[in-house]
């Protein structure tokens, strides 16, 4: 047998029980495997790229975003030039790896991040409460046509944005900010339609945080019918009025607000125009709460929690831990997905939409994976996960990566201890403080004209085209 093929026999051994040990902490090995058989995709024909490979390098490209595809796997494949003396830093060309993530595609990532995520239970922290948070934001991708017709771009005043867009809302546990689930759409898709499939993972006892854009009767109505409570910022031109025998300056009053729901074909009646009614008005009581911070505007919030057992302090300062998800937000797109001087800032790397998807699913894993080590660190220690640092614990996940990859089985334990310790040591430097940040940007504008699709980079002898003289 030849080299070539004698490598290509040892690897197709090694990627089919391919893990990454030092993401392996709570059992993301398993779960691996059970979303690679529940999608069909465990068996494969003989190949170096396995689908466990592949997984795993699929959750590991958000992780080294600053590298490139190639590069990424020749570092998952470290530890095993060890064993393979001949194993080459790239064992594979482009085109292999391109066909190995097409033969994998979306559902074996989505199934895995799905499976994985139903283990988060948060701990009930405010008052006998389990606390989340639910946001979106906004992803981008390179310029692309086909990335352009599946997600399109972002539609303002100014023109359309430089890249297409891919919006994702998030329910996040506020304890440990990992997602309990996501959901992705085009850019145009309203937040509050997006996150009605995430409701089905609340149950009594579940407090959650609303930005003042959830604000929607309706929204409440599906949130209370999950048996969950809600605690969000109302907007500015919502009025209320308090119900009898309670004023407004009392900053914490009772009141009605209306919640438009279908009827149930059954109980249709007649409108006042001789029509059928298909809606129905449905009255709802809430708790509302005005607070003011000196230097600040003032602040009303809504919530369901209507008992006085519960001090409205409490509650104003809770929902300040709505930022929570806002700074997990930032570690994924800024800190995780941080691209290399030069090189086009997108949070995703795919051309194709299908890969996208695949690289927007992974993207989440990998966080939830990291956050789950830290997590697990804390628990040892006894200390809160908010007081480590999400970089530093990355640097420490990068940095102790091929060191588990090429050790010896008998020293993973030892090193999972170690990796654990350097996460407890990565606490954050300047600890959380009250503090108060301006919404302002430094550079605003650009002096250059906008960049269109013919403005391409071109290809001339500058030896023939130059001329001496006026």
């Amino acid at each position: 047998m030849s080299i070539i093929g004698t490598i290509r026999e040892k690897l197709s051994h090694y990627s089919k029980h391919f893990t990454v040990e030092a993401l392996c902490g709570d059992g993301a090995d398993r779960f691996i495997d059970e979303a690679l058989k529940h999608t069909g995709r465990g068996k494969q024909r003989q190949s170096p790229l396995q689908p466990k490979l592949m997984m795993w390098l699929t959750i590991s490209l958000s992780i080294f975003r600053h590298e490139s595809i190639p590069a990424v796997l020749a570092r998952l494949l470290t530890g095993l030039r060890d064993f393979v003396v001949s194993l080459p830093l790239r064992p594979v060309d482009d085109d292999a790896l391109a066909h190995a993530r097409n033969r994998l595609g979306v559902d074996p990532v989505r199934e895995f991040f799905r499976r994985h995520a139903s283990q988060i239970i948060p701990p009930a922290t405010f008052h006998g409460l389990c606390v989340y948070a639910l946001d979106g934001t906004q992803l981008t991708m390179p310029d692309t046509k086909e990335n352009r017709k599946i997600f399109g771009r972002v539609k303002t005043f100014r023109g359309r944005a430089a890249f297409p867009q891919l919006k994702m809302v998030a329910l996040q546990d506020i304890y440990s900010h990992r997602f309990r689930d996501v959901i992705f759409r085009r850019w145009k898709t309203p937040e509050r339609t997006m996150s009605l499939p995430l409701l089905r993972h609340l149950a009594d006892g579940a407090l959650v945080l609303l930005d003042r854009g959830f604000y929607a009767a309706w929204f409440f109505g599906m949130l209370r019918a999950q048996r969950s409570h809600f605690l969000a910022r109302v907007p500015a031109f919502v009025k209320f009025r308090p119900i009898r025998g309670m004023s407004k300056k009392s900053g914490d009053y009772l009141a009605w607000i209306e919640v438009r729901t279908s009827a149930p074909l059954p109980e249709k009646v007649q409108g006042p125009m001789g029509r059928p009614r298909i809606h129905q008005r449905i009255g709802m009581l809430v708790r509302v709460i005005h607070y003011h911070v000196r230097g600040f505007k003032p602040v009303r919030l809504v919530t369901s929690l209507l008992g006085r057992e519960i001090p409205a302090v409490d509650l104003a300062l809770k929902y300040h831990d709505r930022w929570e998800i806002e700074l997990a937000l930032d570690e994924l797109k800024t800190h995780q997905s941080g691209t290399a001087q030069g090189t086009l800032k997108t949070i995703f790397r795919s051309h194709r939409p299908r890969n996208v998807m695949q690289e927007a699913f992974g993207l989440v894993a990998a966080y939830n994976l990291i956050r789950g080590a830290m997590v697990q660190a804390a628990a040892r220690h006894g200390i809160d996960p908010k007081l480590l640092s999400f970089v530093d614990s990355l640097r420490a996940i990068e940095h102790m990566l091929p060191r588990m990859r090429a050790a010896a089985t008998v020293r993973l334990c030892e090193l999972h201890d170690q990796l654990l310790l350097d996460l407890v040591r990565s606490l954050i430097d300047r600890p959380r403080r009250h503090r108060r940040y301006a919404r302002v940007v430094k550079v605003k504008m650009s002096n250059f004209k906008l960049k269109r699709p013919h403005h391409r980079q071109k290809y001339f002898d500058i030896r023939e085209r130059i001329r001496i003289g006026a």
